[in-house]
């Protein structure tokens, strides 16, 4: 039960700040701060949140070519959407794109399914269902 209410408590702090980050995003650019600074901020944020994880597991790290693999596969995917939303945002508004972006667990759910095997329950999917809606209403 604890482990369930610490990792639920990190779920509700990354919405806060991730909703936070969606509608404050846009404001340094539109103000003639370089987009290319926005990607040094966004990188350097990124070094709290390494830590915190290293801290999790005790700072050990796996060294064997899949794991260095898939960790840098995460990372390149990772800064590829990064720079694929700054764009996007560049050209549309953040109170478009933060809703179609939250959209981002429906296709890691749908993989996990289809690739890992994983199955979810009646529930599971009534959720999705209700967040795709969701996205429709808020757009």
């Amino acid at each position: 039960m604890q482990k369930t209410r610490t990792w639920m408590s990190f779920v509700m702090i990354h919405v806060v700040f991730m909703g936070a980050w969606g509608a404050l995003i846009e404001l340094p650019e539109k103000n003639g701060f370089p987009a290319t600074l926005g990607y040094v901020v966004w990188a350097l944020t990124m070094i709290p949140a390494t830590i915190v994880a290293l801290v999790i597991n005790k700072w050990k790290l796996d060294f064997d070519k899949k794991s260095v693999f898939l960790g840098c596969m995460a990372g390149f995917l990772g800064a590829i959407g990064q720079l694929v939303l700054f764009f996007t945002l560049r050209i549309a508004p953040a109170y478009i794109v933060f809703p179609i972006l939250s959209l981002t667990p429906v296709v890691t759910i749908l993989l996990a399914v289809l690739f890992l095997k994983e199955r979810t329950g009646l529930t599971g999917w009534l959720g999705i269902g209700i967040a795709v809606l969701a996205i429709l209403l808020l757009s």
